[in-house]
């Protein structure tokens, strides 16, 4: 079954459902909100940073499917990550854990937006076209046209094409939800996870001129060799196995991995000073990151305890799993697996 609901009634409900609850009294701009009980379990949460920039955290469960019923308004440009959950987007598009998107202008009147039953967590970046122009005035590379109109001020409703939520963004959205400062180095800290978040989503719809020297064909070889890697987390194949079995010798695809998944540092050297700037990966970075990617999800989905998940993406000793872990996310796996039992 599914719920019908319009946006205006649901603000009613949960306006209807509790008053605004600080989460830091020293950042009156951070607070969050029950979600309605006659829809699900959980909460919203607002922070609202430096002028133009404002965080939205969802984390609830949805006994059944809730299709929203939209009236055309103006909003802001949004940067959403899907860590969890299931849906179809204003213009009928699907949405699914662990790819990320951005869309703004006018959004249109529409029925076709859903968000799928069970567990809904995201992290979205609420930008004003105004503040993303000012942050990117001196990069002097081409953007996406539809994000040029938007920055531009044209109203026109886009939705670009969604892309994988990779371990640099991981990393800082887990950064984002368990933050460990208070009042201005809180503030601080959490607008620099934005900028580095805007960076990285930026370069994935930039093509560096680094990017050029690998021929198409050997682009796609780079990305059999990434999905041969991901259907054996447990037993990887070597370097040499890897780059013989897609043809390409182990150079190109160190070199390819690098420069397909890995910094953002080359591409966006030119974006003024905030930006955060990441490091790059390796071929077996990249693995070790994937892994801890789906240890999240596994847990999160409370089918297995921790030594099982452990075992299920490939760490043999479960002290170096924990220890991998807590080094990414900051948090014990048995930990981020009680959140998801409240």
């Amino acid at each position: 079954m599914t719920i019908n609901i319009t946006v205006y009634d649901f603000w009613d409900l949960r306006k209807a459902a509790n008053q605004k609850f600080l989460i830091d009294p020293t950042h009156p701009q951070d607070y969050l909100c029950r979600y309605p009980k006659e829809l699900g379990a959980g909460y919203y949460r607002w922070i609202r940073l430096c002028e133009g920039i404002t965080i939205e955290i969802l984390e609830t469960y949805l006994p059944q499917s809730i299709k929203w019923i939209t009236h055309a308004h103006q909003n802001s440009l949004e940067f959403g990550f899907i860590l969890a959950g299931s849906g179809q987007d204003f213009d009928g598009q699907r949405t699914k854990s662990g790819e990320d998107y951005i869309f703004g202008g006018v959004y249109p009147q529409s029925n076709n937006s859903i968000d799928g039953a069970g567990n809904l967590r995201w992290v979205s970046l609420i930008i004003k076209p105004e503040t993303l122009r000012t942050l990117i005035e001196s990069y002097g590379e081409q953007l996406p046209p539809d994000l040029e109109k938007a920055i531009a001020g044209v109203p026109e409703y886009f939705n670009l094409r969604p892309s994988l939520i990779t371990p640099a963004k991981q990393v800082a959205l887990q950064q984002i939800l368990h933050c460990p400062y208070q009042g201005l180095t809180r503030k601080m800290y959490l607008e620099s996870k934005v900028l580095e978040l805007v960076s990285l989503k930026l370069a994935d719809r930039v093509v560096a001129p680094t990017e050029k020297l690998l021929r198409l064909q050997e682009i796609d070889r780079i990305h059999h060799a990434r999905d041969i890697l991901l259907r054996n987390i447990g037993n990887p194949p070597s370097l040499i196995d890897l780059a013989r079995k897609v043809g390409i010798n182990e150079y190109t695809l160190k070199r390819g991995f690098r420069q397909i998944f890995g910094t953002a540092r080359t591409r966006l050297r030119k974006l003024k000073q905030g930006f955060r700037q990441l490091f790059g990966t390796t071929v077996f970075g990249y693995l070790h990151d994937y892994r801890l990617e789906k240890a999240c999800q596994f847990l999160m989905e409370g089918r297995m305890n921790v030594a099982q998940v452990s075992y299920a993406v490939g760490f043999a000793n479960r002290g170096y799993f924990g220890a991998a872990f807590r080094k990414k996310f900051g948090i014990n796996p048995s930990d981020y697996q009680a959140q998801w039992r409240k």
